[in-house]
């Protein structure tokens, strides 16, 4: 019986596959030294950006620091080994701008320090630059009207009229350098107006801070100039009849039967021309049937300010006359037992009143037929009425007889429970 070989480690170079393997792991770990630790040198140019060491600039001059250097970077050349270089980019890099011996308004030149900020093993060679100019003041803002600055004057056709030019923004607060801010002479909001125009338009317009030389200046920052828009109103114009709108009119009778007569019969107007199109007539006011009884009957409107358009005319008011003498009225007497009363819910209510007299006025022959009980009246129970005596509330009436309208309001004393 033969004895088992004892197993070596020398026994393993025996093996020429052990061998080959071993061969190349080793070539890989000298390749991988030498790489890292050895070779030829390489140069590589790693744009830093500059940090602003601002806090060294000393509270007591109340000085900030102005203008946009957040993308101002420093060209910065290294060496070190090939596969060193490979890794290094700008956060191994420091670059820092000395605000030590800033003490008065102004541009200063600060010296940069550059150093490595990394445990990489590379040198810094040289930088493009030294140094950085920065501008530092004190911080003022004013607030000021925006002046409108338009290239061309708007123009509008004939029977057109412009209106006063607004903007999104009355005021704006500019901001920035005392030096700078100081100069402002006006603040212009700047827009192209190129069509003739027939309606309001919005244009959006630029906004710049002038000197008094209207010299555009630099380094502030005006709020709310994003979506800054100017409005240029154009309005239409028009002379149009004058009316007043009749509401609660009985059925059987129309406007067109009615003497309606005015002090001033048309209007000169101006308007949107979208509403001055549609319109047949300045609607001067409104007249309800329960005012009206079978007289003449005048009102007057207040006509300086309708919504919607403006009045060109040099009248403040209108005398409107409606003549109906050519109905008849009568009173009827409506007993209490006549009147329905309506959400009550939970509490007792008693009318107090034992009949009112209501004027029914109209066509002659309708106004004859009318009666008591062609006269509805409905008395609302409010739930913020209070229990007690002597309470006067608030009748509707309405009637089915066409021709007839009912005169004035109604009032009947209630006892609440």
């Amino acid at each position: 019986m033969s004895k088992e070989k004892k197993f070596t480690i020398g026994r393993l170079f025996d093996n020429n596959k052990f061998v080959l393997i071993m061969s190349l792991f080793l070539a890989f770990i000298i390749w991988v030294g030498f790489s890292l630790y050895g070779g030829e040198e390489q140069e590589k140019t790693v744009e830093v950006p500059i940090k602003m060491d601002s806090m060294t600039v000393p509270k007591q001059f109340n000085l900030q620091q102005f203008g946009d250097y957040s993308n101002s970077t420093v060209l910065v050349n290294i060496v070190g080994k090939k596969a060193v270089i490979g890794t290094v980019d700008a956060d191994d890099i420091k670059v820092i701008a000395s605000t030590l011996d800033v003490n008065t308004p102004g541009k200063h030149t600060l010296p940069l320090s550059v150093t490595i900020d990394s445990n990489k093993d590379f040198q810094i060679v040289n930088t493009n630059t030294l140094s950085v100019e920065v501008y530092f003041d004190i911080y003022k803002e004013v607030s000021m009207a925006v002046t409108l600055d338009l290239h061309d004057e708007p123009e509008v056709p004939q029977g057109y009229q412009l209106g006063t030019i607004t903007f999104s923004e009355d005021k704006l607060l500019a901001h920035g350098p005392s030096t700078e801010v100081s100069k402002i002479s006006k603040i212009l909001a700047r827009a192209d107006i190129a069509d003739v125009l027939t309606k309001t338009t919005t244009y959006n317009a630029e906004i710049v801070a002038v000197d008094k030389y209207d010299n555009e200046i630099q380094n502030i920052v005006i709020d709310k100039t994003d979506n800054f828009t100017v409005t240029i109103p154009v309005f239409k114009l028009a002379q149009l009849p004058v009316s007043v709108e009749l509401t609660n009119m009985p059925s059987g009778v129309t406007q067109e039967d009615i003497d309606i007569s005015y002090s001033v019969s048309s209007l000169n107007i101006a308007g949107e021309a979208s509403t001055v199109d549609e319109m047949k007539s300045v609607v001067i006011g409104t007249v309800d049937f329960s005012e009206l009884t079978n007289v003449e009957t005048a009102f007057d409107f207040d006509v300086s300010t309708i919504a919607g358009i403006k009045i060109l005319s040099k009248v403040s008011s209108i005398k409107v006359t409606i003549d109906l003498s050519g109905y008849e009225s009568k009173k009827i007497s409506l007993p209490a037992s006549n009147i329905e009363i309506v959400n009550a819910t939970d509490k007792k209510v008693t009318i107090l009143t034992k009949s009112i007299d209501v004027t029914a006025a109209g066509l002659t022959k309708s106004v004859e037929s009318i009666k008591a009980e062609n006269i509805s009246a409905i008395l609302n129970i409010d739930e913020e009425i209070k229990q007690g005596d002597n309470q006067k509330l608030s009748l509707t009436l309405k009637t089915s007889v066409q021709g007839v309208w009912l005169v004035g309001t109604y009032e009947v004393e209630v006892n609440v429970q």
